[in-house]
């Protein structure tokens, strides 16, 4: 065992083959396509006459939600990608929050849930 080994804590049973589970994109796809819809919804709302579109940072999140769906939608029109292809463009995808709503956007909790709860959705059809 050398002293990275021991560093990390790795034994020689550490060295087995690795076995990766089959990756079907048709078979994600479906929650793919649901995670775009629920991040256009959030996109929309956050898109409003009375919206704080002059704090940059609302104007930067919301940028960042539509570069996320447009490079899913773009991700989604390939015949076929990979797992790391599709969690590549998913890490981009960013809610407005996790966990308790911040006041300024109660309004926003129930889109901001669904796009989160269409995050897990496509890490579960992806395993």
């Amino acid at each position: 065992m050398g002293i990275l080994s021991k560093l990390f804590g790795r034994s020689s049973d550490d060295d087995a083959p690795v076995t990766l589970s089959p990756f079907s994109s048709d078979g994600v796809r479906p929650s793919v396509e649901a995670l775009m819809a629920a991040i256009g919804k959030l996109a929309d709302a956050m898109d409003t006459d009375d919206a704080p579109l002059s704090n940059p940072g609302w104007r930067g999140r919301l940028r960042d939600l539509r570069n996320a769906r447009g490079e899913l939608r773009l991700l989604t029109r390939k015949p076929a990608f990979t797992k790391d292809d599709l969690f590549e463009v998913l890490t981009t995808v960013r809610p407005l929050y996790r966990g308790e709503p911040p006041k300024d956007f109660a309004h926003l909790a129930e889109l901001n849930t669904a796009v989160v709860d269409a995050i897990e959705a496509v890490h579960q059809a992806a395993r």
